[in-house]
């Protein structure tokens, strides 16, 4: 397998290919088909399937196989930590949990930001929860039509790559969806760094 490295999609947009082999992609995948998805939400416990329709596993730490998924992606984000941090010359040294996401045919995940997760940043002060400065997509398949992540403020639209992950700044500059499914079953991963 070829060594990860950064490429510039433009607008501190970055592909990291190979970061994942794809038998560790097929591995994964088939851990979350043995697994419980649940709809995903939208900023903290809320779900709406207008704004949000796929499925996810969060890969939390009170479930054996969840926890030991979750240390197999973290050991392969610290390559995205690494090449971050000679890239910007920033360090980016935490990571939240992974969680795997599942679009089947029709789902999607309309325009947001990655960086807001309560109704206001002042409550998240409050509440403790630090701001993500990274966001980390990483695909698990391909083979399935539809499904790019699209960043429309830059008008990139990226392509999943099965053992590729897109990376970009989890602010109010980089709005992104991911758009339907039109064909097949699109794994995804997604983490978030902070500084």
């Amino acid at each position: 397998m070829a060594t990860p490295s950064l490429t510039s999609l433009g607008h501190e947009i970055y592909l990291v290919r190979n970061l994942l082999a794809p038998a560790v992609c097929d591995h994964i995948m088939q851990v979350a088909n043995s697994q419980k998805f649940e709809p995903a939400g939208i900023l903290v416990d809320g779900v709406d399937q207008d704004v949000r329709s796929n499925d996810l596993w969060r890969l939390d730490q009170s479930e054996p196989l969840a926890k030991s998924t979750n240390e197999l992606l973290m050991s392969t984000v610290v390559v995205v930590q690494r090449l971050l941090h000679q890239h910007y010359g920033v360090q980016f040294p935490i990571a939240e949990n992974f969680s795997i996401l599942r679009y089947r045919v029709g789902q999607f995940y309309e325009r947001h930001v990655d960086n807001i997760l309560l109704q206001s940043r002042f409550q998240e002060v409050q509440q403790g929860i630090p701001t993500r400065d990274i966001s980390v997509v990483g695909y698990l398949n391909e083979g399935f039509e539809g499904g790019e992540t699209y960043f429309d403020r830059q008008d990139i639209k990226v392509k999943p790559e099965a053992g590729a992950a897109v990376v970009f700044p989890s602010y109010f500059t980089h709005p992104h969806q991911s758009l339907p499914v039109t064909n097949g079953e699109k794994y995804a991963f997604t983490t978030w760094l902070f500084h």
